[in-house]
């Protein structure tokens, strides 16, 4: 056995010996055919994991990841709508897609009409003495859309602002627009009801006691990226906002201006951009039609679903006299409205500020603090250490107030005319 084992043995290595190089060639083709294998699986993996990501499915199963940017992945692989044009047009449906037909309320028994139907829900026809009442969900376009002039152009404005420095580009998703600088995300616009807000990758922080009214997102995930939210109410707010995107690029290299009138975007009713997928109808019910009425609109304001920060419902004025601004806002409204300053009151020497000195002294914007009062303001004693700020005349601008104490009129003198009133503490 082991002689036949030797001369196995003996053959082979023979065999080798002469055929070496022909040994050297297999092993190698080998390997190659391998590692081909080896990078044909790879590639399959990767790709179906692109596939899944793009989709949204993987969102929560990043591994170790920033879950903000996988949900901007998400948000990318959403429907997307050009912004380029007026029209605004619709993803087209595929072509084994069959019309969506208009039921009849007595198709469709009323006490399941509240539940939402099987894929997408359409119009119901309601039945005699009754009337069908809907809840949407709006895409930033169908708002956009639907909003008044004066927003439309202020958003105008402020994209040519935005598309006025090189590598920013513009992106529509359902619920946004997006405008990226190279890759990350630096600004973007929402509408909330009827206002449209600017959402910039500033920090919240440093315009905390500034004329901007800012809402600090940051503690929400889907504005991690952009946490400084500013509402444009108004062209003045339009104005700042500009300034707001000039310091946000304030290292970036200019750009020529877009031509483009973005705000040439006609008006469309429900039910067309319902048809153009642009608004869906989330549920519906049918009740009872009372003389005169109409069927009621339910907005499903999903950007800011579960945010809890104050909405603005004041409308901020030109001016505003004292006499008149007891009757434009109700005492408790004006009470929230005053902030919380940091630094501490000290009472050992005290003084009044009217309204209507504080108006002469400072410009539009500017922060008024005890500081500045006794440099400017010339009968208000250097060794004034606390001082109130009353009602009196008419206050043409926009102020940032940090004081002791406020009378409730001089408050709202204030917070109507776009300022901020921070009381110390005590």
């Amino acid at each position: 056995m082991n002689d036949l084992l030797l001369s196995v043995w003996t053959d082979v290595k023979s065999f080798l010996t002469e055929n070496l190089n022909w040994a050297i060639i297999a092993v190698c083709a080998a390997v190659a055919a391998a590692a081909a294998v080896v990078v044909v699986v790879c590639a399959v993996k990767i790709s179906r994991i692109r596939r899944q990501e793009r989709s949204g499915a993987r969102l929560e199963s990043v591994p170790g990841g920033d879950l903000s940017a996988a949900r901007e992945v998400r948000e990318e692989a959403e429907e997307r709508i050009s912004p380029q044009n007026a029209a605004y047009p619709a993803p087209e449906a595929p072509e084994t897609e069959q019309p969506q037909a208009v039921l009849s309320a007595e198709d469709v028994p009323a006490e399941v009409a509240a539940q939402p139907a099987e894929g997408r829900i359409t119009f119901v026809k309601p039945r005699p003495g009754m009337l069908i009442r809907y809840r949407y969900n709006r895409s930033f376009t169908a708002k956009l859309i639907q909003s008044e002039d004066k927003v439309k152009r202020w958003y105008s404005e402020l994209k040519k602002a935005l598309l006025s420095y090189k590598k920013v580009t513009p992106r529509t998703s359902w619920r946004h627009e997006s405008f990226r600088f190279g890759r990350p995300t630096a600004a973007k616009f929402v509408i909330r009801g009827k206002t449209l807000c600017l959402c910039l990758a500033l920090d919240p922080a440093a315009y905390a006691e500034s004329k901007y009214i800012i809402d600090d997102m940051s503690r929400y995930s889907k504005f991690a990226a952009t946490p400084l939210l500013y509402r444009i109410k108004n062209d003045r707010r339009c104005r700042y906002a500009k300034e707001l995107v000039a310091a946000l690029f304030a290292d970036a290299e200019g750009a020529v201006p877009p031509q483009e009138d973005f705000s040439d975007i006609p008006y469309e009713d429900t039910q067309s951009l319902v048809e153009r997928d642009l608004v869906r109808i989330v549920s519906y019910r049918e009740v009872a039609a009372e003389e005169g009425g109409a069927a009621e609109e339910y907005e499903d304001d999903d950007d800011f679903a579960g945010e809890d920060f104050e909405d603005e419902e004041d409308d901020e004025l030109e001016e505003v006299s004292a006499a008149d601004a007891g009757s434009l806002m109700a005492d408790d409204r004006a009470k929230l409205r005053v902030q919380q300053g940091e630094a501490l009151s000290d009472r050992s020497k005290a003084a009044v500020v009217n309204v209507d000195t504080l108006d002469k002294f400072f410009a539009e914007g500017e922060k008024v603090t005890l500081g500045e009062i006794k440099r400017r303001v010339p009968f208000v004693a250097n060794n004034v250490t606390y001082v109130k700020v009353l009602a009196r005349g008419t206050l043409t601008k926009p102020l940032v107030v940090v004081a002791d104490d406020f009378s409730l009129e001089a408050v709202k003198m204030i917070v109507l005319t776009g300022g901020r009133a921070i009381k110390n503490r005590k």
